[in-house]
């Protein structure tokens, strides 16, 4: 039986439906993931647990059988498999917003429709962990690699040294560490979601800045999941690096406010390192008049958060984006 729990975040009282038996809410993210779906939901069911369980499955419309697949399973599992069929395709943040949204659960899971499960003991290791340990409000572990069609891939995932993080590692880390698949955490996000969340270009950054606010972050042994990582990629084209880069700093910016600027510093510091990759790496893939005016539409979020005038740091960068043959000139110079 559902009962309203209220859950409250500084400024908004909004109660949140929460189902008291339900342990854990587990969210699935699908759009075109006709070839990958079954066996992420398979993975699923195949958890060896004692509590009670759900499946969210938002599907976007895709344009494939993805829908039909889920369905199935729905049919087969109707207590278990909850889909979310959206009517016409709301894109990722909105459709991840409306399955967190729906969770009923005290804890919420995650699992992309292109990964899935390889640890039948996952949850319940997870759950019994967060249990255990109420000063903790994620727990993660390792994850295999593999491309769409079965190929080993390199981790992107960094290799870490250390098992229990905190907000400072969230805010001041070089990439993501903790793999999507292989997350549970406690449902203790605001109602309603902070916009920061909803817009963010990476909504899992955003869940790991409001869960190190709130407790620590534990790494479990083993791994438990499998992350696809799909061939063709993107990260390196002109449209991320004029689109994602940017909108990863505003991300970090309205968190920061969010935060009520608690963690001023330690943003302040990332966000000067991210506008300098704004500018470097942005300029690459650009020339002429075009490179002059992408500098100049972004070089104010170097000064902005540029604590001390640095006037050898800022000829160091005008050489590296304009005159990059100095350096090389001055490197040769030196070497001979």
């Amino acid at each position: 039986m559902l009962k309203t729990i209220l859950k409250h975040d500084k400024q908004n009282q909004i109660p949140r439906m929460r189902d008291e038996a339900m342990m854990v809410s587990v969210v699935i993210l699908v759009y075109n993931h006709e070839q990958f779906i079954a066996q992420n939901i398979e993975g699923i069911l195949a958890q060896q647990c004692n509590f009670k369980y759900e499946v969210i499955i938002g599907e976007d419309c895709s344009k494939d059988n993805s829908r039909e697949v889920i369905m199935k399973y729905a049919r087969q599992y109707p207590d278990i498999i909850k889909p979310i069929l959206h009517k016409a395709n709301v894109g990722a943040k909105a459709n991840a917003a409306q399955c967190l949204e729906a969770c009923t659960g005290k804890y919420i899971g995650n699992c992309e429709g292109d990964d899935y499960w390889t640890d039948p003991t996952k949850l319940q290791r997870e759950i019994d962990y967060l249990e255990a340990n109420p000063d903790y409000t994620l727990v993660f572990s390792n994850v295999d690699i593999v491309d769409q069609i079965g190929l080993d891939q390199p981790n992107p995932y960094p290799v870490l040294t250390k098992d229990v993080f905190g907000i400072e590692d969230i805010i001041t880390a070089d990439k993501v560490f903790i793999p999507t698949p292989a997350m549970t955490f406690r449902n203790i996000l605001p109602s309603p979601l902070p916009r920061f969340l909803k817009e963010a270009i990476s909504g899992d950054i955003a869940l790991h800045l409001i869960m190190a606010d709130k407790g620590k972050i534990k790494k479990l042994p083993g791994k438990t999941a499998v992350y696809r990582q799909h061939g063709g990629g993107i990260t390196k084209s002109k449209f991320v690096i004029d689109n994602a880069f940017i909108a990863q700093f505003k991300l970090y910016e309205d968190a920061n406010a969010y935060f009520e600027y608690r963690y001023n510093t330690l943003f302040r510091k990332q966000l000067f390192e991210m506008s300098k990759t704004i500018l470097i790496y942005g300029s690459r893939v650009h020339k002429g008049f075009g490179k002059l005016k992408y500098v100049a539409n972004n070089v104010s979020r170097y000064f902005k958060y540029q604590d001390r005038l640095n006037l050898k740091e800022i000829f160091y960068y005008a050489c590296v984006i304009f005159f990059p043959w100095v350096l090389k000139s001055r490197k040769g110079a030196a070497t001979t």
